[in-house]
């Protein structure tokens, strides 16, 4: 019955769409505070692209962009960056330039905030008096450049599926124990 248990609750965690909360943490377990005097500093410049979306350039100081280091030990003065859309984390970056493709990242038209925060290697923030480092302009996203409304079928298949395991499971631990 315990092993029953166990196979159950992997199946009903498996399909229910949640992540474990460690997997929003970003993987950081702290922050990197440093004075304004050695901070680096970012300053996006935003073109829109005429295929859709917007060329964004994050013109920096004082950082060095460290793509092969990233999710390893902390140096200062080193990192990456984690954009922000509308709120929503999106992406890293790697570099000072990246093109932000609204249809796959928007969910709704008209201005939205995008941001960027400095990291360090390990993803833990860079702040100033606990503010995080980084800029952040508004976009305005044409209504035809966003994601199309997602279907709410494939979550109500996915929990269908788990009632109709956990019902034959359970008529099968009953047809067995009865014999």
């Amino acid at each position: 019955m315990k092993r029953l248990s166990i196979v159950l609750a992997v199946l009903i965690l498996s399909f229910s769409g949640n992540t474990l909360l460690y997997a929003h943490s970003n993987g950081a377990t702290s922050i990197h505070e440093i004075s304004k005097e050695v901070a680096p500093t970012a300053s996006l410049e935003i073109k829109k692209d005429p295929t859709g979306g917007f060329n964004v350039h994050v013109v920096t100081t004082n950082f060095i962009w460290r793509p092969e280091k990233a999710s390893m030990k902390h140096v200062p003065g080193e990192g990456h960056a984690h954009v922000f859309l509308d709120g929503r984390k999106i992406m890293r970056i790697y570099n000072e330039w990246f093109h932000l493709n609204t249809y796959q990242f928007a969910t709704r038209a008209g201005e939205q905030l995008l941001n960027i925060e400095f990291v360090g290697n390990d993803h833990a923030p860079y702040t100033i008096e606990g503010s995080p480092i980084g800029d952040q302009k508004l976009v305005d996203v044409a209504p035809d450049e966003i994601q199309p409304a997602k279907s709410p079928a494939p979550k109500a298949l996915a929990g269908l599926a788990v009632l109709l395991i956990l019902a034959l499971t359970v008529l099968l631990f009953r047809h067995k124990k009865a014999k």
